[in-house]
């Protein structure tokens, strides 16, 4: 990728709806805070299990979803494999204090864009959060 796309990639960032799951509501806080800090998005909704996190992504077609898995894991990977069904797909960030390579790699299987472990800082989670979907297809495209 060329600089110029990075730097543009980076902007395309700015005004993208997220979701964040987690299980626990000051674990999403604490996204919710990382987002406006490393991004600027449009919009930001919260869930808190499998249900709620693809009621919340059908309804409102966000550009990506962040995700803890230890919700517990296996609805954790069940919630990345009913999201990467959707059309279209968000991107998913799967961010976890599970950092196991096997926890990582059954993530990644299941279809996670991206998996960054807890605790996170806002420039590892904003390079996690890539290129926005629209971008991603025209890349693939090419």
């Amino acid at each position: 990728m060329r600089v110029d796309q990075e730097v543009q990639s980076a902007a395309e960032l700015d005004d993208v709806r997220v979701v964040a799951v987690d299980s626990r509501s000051e674990r999403r806080h604490v996204i919710r805070r990382l987002l406006e800090l490393c991004v600027e998005p449009a919009e930001i909704g919260e869930a808190d299990s499998r249900e709620a996190a693809i009621e919340l992504v059908g309804r409102c077609r966000p550009e990506v979803v962040v995700l803890e898995i230890a919700m517990p894991l296996q609805e954790g990977l069940d919630t990345i494999t009913a999201l990467r069904l959707m059309s279209p797909p968000p991107r998913i960030v799967v961010c976890s204090f599970l950092h196991d390579a096997v926890t990582v790699q059954a993530a990644l299987d299941r279809g996670a864009d991206a998996y960054v472990n807890k605790p996170v800082g806002s420039a590892e989670l904003r390079a996690a959060l890539g290129v926005p979907l629209a971008a991603r297809a025209a890349l693939v495209a090419t």
